[in-house]
């Protein structure tokens, strides 16, 4: 049923109760099963003869794959692990949950959890091919249009010649959350890659960091070759270093919350704070990756952690635990004196525009830093 691999993590937990105060569904449903333990629990009991059942199969959906409990896991392990194979398992015996079904289905059928047919982006002026390529992803093509296009101006108002795909093929990064990492979800990536080289691409610029995280982990484990991978983030904060943009101050105070895939998966912390720190003072909330990982900050213990603020795949899953997530998050920032939240990543754009408190401001950085510019 299960890897040896995933089995190894699985029985490696000591459902010690530590992960339930870190993972954001948890948070917000106050169900024990939504824990990362429990669902150790559960594929331990399947590895010993329990059967998998419908509701065991919705628990397992009802993650975000963002790895809070991972990076705090006493025991060193990873629940991701026997999640996403959990879900290939649900597939296999036909009991994926309906709302998780309708999303593989998009996802199957057109490459888009939405199930969209044509992209959002306005591509006035963009190439096609070249060397350098800016990889959007599906979130920025479909939900939140606005953030590649002032990705694309930022780009032109630093001079850099650039191309992007119109018909961009899913990466196969969402695919691989949703059913696991299976023979499908590679045929995905194979075609993206395939696209990325006909495109003449050396350098991909990635906006989602999905993406990025799948191209430069996944791609890499199967012998999948991809040019240069490089983050938005990255790209846009050594534009500032070399002087090619300089933004107007903002003279307003301003909070930046960690994407997971971002912080976690790719340890990615200082670019998009340094951008921001170009144009406006940040002042950092309780809950960031940043904190955690400063070992001066001894008083605050191991559970100062990034809280996740939904994605794109939960969004089309169960959009009202989407908002409770989003709300969640905002709650974090009114604890601070700023009222102004900015995110780098569109998935995290996307699910933080679902319930913006009165008196509260959300941007995303590349929209805020192309109006500074």
């Amino acid at each position: 049923m299960f890897s040896e691999k995933a089995k190894k993590h699985a029985d490696a937990c000591r459902f010690c109760y530590m992960c339930r105060h870190l993972c954001p569904i948890e948070l917000v449903t106050g169900k024990e099963n939504n824990t990362p333990r429990a669902k150790g629990l559960q594929v331990s009991m399947m590895e010993r003869g329990m059967k998998m059942d419908k509701g065991c199969a919705v628990t397992m959906y009802e993650c975000l794959l963002c790895g809070a409990c991972t990076a705090d896991c006493v025991t060193g392990f990873d629940p991701l692990i026997f999640i996403r194979e959990a879900r290939t398992q649900a597939m296999l015996e036909e009991l994926t949950p309906d709302f998780a079904q309708k999303v593989i289905d998009n996802l199957m059928e057109t490459g888009n959890a939405y199930g969209a047919k044509e992209s959002k982006v306005h591509y006035e002026g963009v190439a096609e091919s070249g060397e350098i390529l800016v990889w959007l992803g599906n979130a920025a093509r479909y939900a939140v249009p606005d953030v590649a296009e002032a990705f694309f101006s930022i780009l032109k108002k630093a001079g850099i010649a650039f191309a992007a795909l119109k018909d961009e093929p899913a990466s196969g990064c969402e695919l691989g959350d949703m059913i696991g990492h299976v023979e499908d979800v590679r045929m995905q990536a194979k075609a993206a890659a395939a696209a990325i080289a006909k495109a003449g691409a050396k350098k991909l610029i990635v906006l989602d960091a999905h993406d990025a995280a799948f191209f430069l982990h996944e791609c890499k484990d199967w012998g999948i070759e991809v040019p240069q991978v490089v983050t938005a983030t990255a790209f846009v904060e050594e534009l500032i270093n070399e002087g090619k943009i300089a933004p107007k101050p903002l003279g307003k105070v301003v909070s930046y919350h960690d994407a997971a895939r971002l912080s976690r998966d790719l340890s990615e912390l200082e670019p998009a704070r340094n951008i921001i720190k170009s144009f406006a003072e940040l002042h950092e909330m309780y809950l960031n990756e940043k904190d955690n990982k400063n070992p001066e900050n001894k008083a605050c213990g191991s559970f100062v952690r990034a809280r996740e603020c939904g994605s794109s795949i939960m969004g089309q899953m169960k959009p009202e635990l989407s908002v409770l997530l989003c709300q969640k998050r905002y709650e974090d920032l009114l604890r601070t004196d700023s009222r102004i939240l900015i995110a780098a990543d569109p998935q995290a754009t996307e699910a933080l525009r679902l319930s913006i408190p009165e008196g509260v401001e959300y941007h995303d950085l590349f929209v805020l830093l192309n109006n500074q510019i």
